[in-house]
């Protein structure tokens, strides 16, 4: 039984020189694709709302593919698509619970701007359009990270800054930036690794203020193939609204290169 699993990976994703797909500085080769294929639960509940709302909960599942190929040795491209479930439940309001579907889709580039005596630079920008049932329409917005870290051989540091900005906005408008800054550490021991990050999320439309903690865990199964868990957890004060919440996400993921 295990030689024929293992007939079937390799069959899948020939072996080819061994590639560290679970770093953050990762860069598809010039003429090889990156996959990342993801499945996560996501659940979230707000509590102390006022100006008439009451607590609520929210569980999302959610399946997402990106690709991304090289096509020079600084530059590859990558692609994106996912869907979401959504599940919305209210406690104790007449509010009525909801159920939507998202799908959601991106592209752009990644550019290596510094990769060089273990010093790395890298800047990504990507188009991103969210499509609703419920909304009847599309929020399209740009955006763009700028990713900087440093090997020191036991650990590799990080950091990052994000912004997105809208361009047009669906049912309920939404065109206010969107920030990120985030601290991580990367470690690679043999066949496993490890990547944890702490967030801070600013949303000027809710005056939402994001904290959140994600580790993703790896084991490599073939030179260029790992499975791998990851887990967040989100603490949000929602300053427009006096609301405060908190959630976790949880879910698997498997990359490779071919």
């Amino acid at each position: 039984m295990k030689y024929f699993l293992l007939t079937a990976l390799l069959m899948a994703f020939p072996l080819s020189a061994a590639a560290e797909i679970t770093h953050p500085f990762y860069l598809a080769p010039v003429g090889k694709t990156a996959s990342d294929t993801r499945f996560a639960y996501e659940k979230f509940h707000v509590k102390d709302m006022v100006n008439g709302f009451a607590d609520y909960r929210t569980r999302d599942i959610i399946v997402s593919q990106n690709f991304s190929y090289g096509i020079a040795p600084k530059v590859a491209v990558e692609a994106q698509i996912s869907n979401a479930w959504n599940r919305l439940k209210y406690d104790g309001t007449s509010v009525s619970d909801g159920e939507d579907t998202n799908i959601d889709w991106q592209m752009g580039a990644t550019y290596d701007l510094y990769r060089q005596n273990d010093f790395y630079a890298q800047a990504r920008v990507l188009y991103v359009q969210k499509e609703t049932h419920h909304d009847k329409g599309a929020y399209k917005a740009f955006n763009a990270l700028l990713k900087g870290g440093y090997d020191f051989g036991f650990i590799l540091p990080y950091a990052s800054a994000f912004v997105e900005v809208p361009i047009a906005m669906s049912k309920y408008a939404d065109n206010n930036p969107k920030y990120d800054a985030a601290v991580g550490l990367y470690k690679k021991t043999g066949p496993i690794a490890l990547d944890a990050a702490m967030h801070y999320h600013y949303d000027e439309l809710w005056e939402s203020k994001k904290w959140y903690a994600e580790t993703a865990l790896y084991a490599y199964v073939l030179p260029n193939a790992a499975v791998g868990t990851f887990f967040s957890y989100t603490f949000e004060d929602n300053g427009q609204n006096n609301a405060h919440g908190d959630g976790h996400t949880i879910g698997v993921v498997f990359k490779t290169e071919f």
